[in-house]
């Protein structure tokens, strides 16, 4: 008996053992592992991404994940820039900002050198703080307003996306129209902008409503705002909230245009007003209409993109919200390839040497601001066939 117990013992311990030896094998493998890696991570120089690629918003942020792929697979077939690997660290908050807040602080702990994102306006404000507080440039790809020298917008503002509608509501002897907006984040910035504008331009603003963004039906406020007469309705609103708005438009037989923000020019915009999209517009990137444009270095620009994008994506089509993201990401390479490769040092190029750049977005000039490039990328789009139309504007 004794002697069974021994043999026992013994078995026991060599099981013990195995399994510390084990586990000391995982620990200097893990060990081995991070030393190489931040080794590597010496030769790396990572931008950190934050977009909705799942939940509501991913109407908005599928595509700009998709750039993301993109961009990355494109930066391992050029290689090492002065020996250095750029790294792209992409998070799906999943349209919850309490997701993009955790995985800002997860970007920091990895020393990402800088920031693209967040899909939305209220996570862009929600992440802004963390970037200001740790000197990290954060290219913000929703409209916001920040006077921090550490937050670039790389979309339009509220006033520059106002322009072209102004412009044309202009050109059509337009001088009374409806506003509706969501009571989001996004949807009450656009008001104050085209109020300015409109008051400047002699437009008057007959009626103004608002709506809840998840609300599945406008037919009251829509009801209100017709009764007011006016000749033209505004819409501020991301999808799927827009396309409800459209499609309560044309069932209550509204002849006149509506026209839409940024937030609208997507596909899934698109596939909501199907079929029936008479007199429904939207101010959309250049990108969408590509094909429609006249020769110019833009085109050249816009073409590149929207290729390798159909090319790597089975056909798919980027719109603006990609266009957004692929300039902040590229505002960062650029300062890389000038030689930057710290948050310090990408800071000082963009705030003092980047100058005028052209991108997808369109024509930026951080010297003079970086709340917005120009209104060069952007039109009034109507839909003909299902697609978009450039209306020349």
């Amino acid at each position: 008996m004794r002697e069974w117990h021994k043999k026992k013992w013994i078995l026991i311990l060599s099981l013990v053992c195995m399994l510390v030896v084990s586990g000391c094998g995982i620990d200097q493998s893990s060990s081995s592992a991070k030393d190489g890696s931040d080794a590597k991570n010496g030769d790396e120089i990572k931008i950190g991404v934050i977009v909705a690629e799942t939940g509501p918003a991913s109407t908005l942020g599928s595509s700009q994940a998709n750039t993301v792929k993109l961009l990355q697979k494109q930066l391992d077939e050029a290689g090492p820039i002065d020996g250095k690997k750029i790294k792209i660290i992409k998070h799906d908050y999943e349209t919850d900002d309490t997701k993009a807040v955790v995985a800002m602080d997860k970007l920091l702990s990895e020393d990402v050198a800088a920031v693209v994102g967040a899909t939305q306006s209220s996570t862009s404000m929600a992440i802004m703080p963390k970037a200001i507080e740790n000197k990290i440039p954060l290219m913000t790809v929703a409209p916001i307003e920040s006077d921090s020298e550490y937050v670039y917008s790389m979309s339009h503002s509220t006033t520059v996306i106002s322009t072209p509608i102004v412009e044309y509501l202009k050109k059509n002897n337009i001088s009374k129209v409806g506003w509706i907006n969501a009571s989001d984040g996004f949807g009450v910035t656009g008001l104050p902008a085209f109020e300015k504008l409109a008051k400047e331009n002699n437009i008057e603003i007959v009626a103004h409503e608002e709506f809840d963004a998840t609300a599945t039906d406008m037919t009251i406020q829509l009801t209100k705002i017709r009764d007011a007469k006016p000749e033209a309705v505004i819409v501020w609103s991301r999808t799927p909230a827009a396309g409800v708005v459209a499609r309560n438009f044309k069932s209550l037989d509204f002849d006149i245009p509506m026209i839409q923000s940024t937030a609208a020019a997507n596909q899934g915009f698109l596939d909501q007003v199907k079929d029936d999209n008479e007199n429904v517009m939207v101010i959309g990137s250049k990108l969408s209409v590509v094909d429609q444009l006249e020769d110019s270095k833009q085109k050249e620009e816009l073409l590149a993109f929207r290729d390798a994008y159909t090319d790597e994506f089975s056909g798919g089509e980027p719109d603006l919200f990609a266009a957004h993201l692929l300039d902040g990401v590229n505002v960062v390479i650029e300062a890389i390839k000038a030689g930057n490769t710290t948050s310090e040092d990408i800071q000082n190029y963009l705030q003092k040497d980047l100058g005028e750049y052209l991108g997808i977005t369109g024509t930026f000039h951080f010297a003079e601001t970086q709340a917005s490039p120009e209104a060069d990328g952007i039109s009034v789009l109507s839909i003909e066939n299902n697609t978009w139309k450039y209306n020349g504007q």
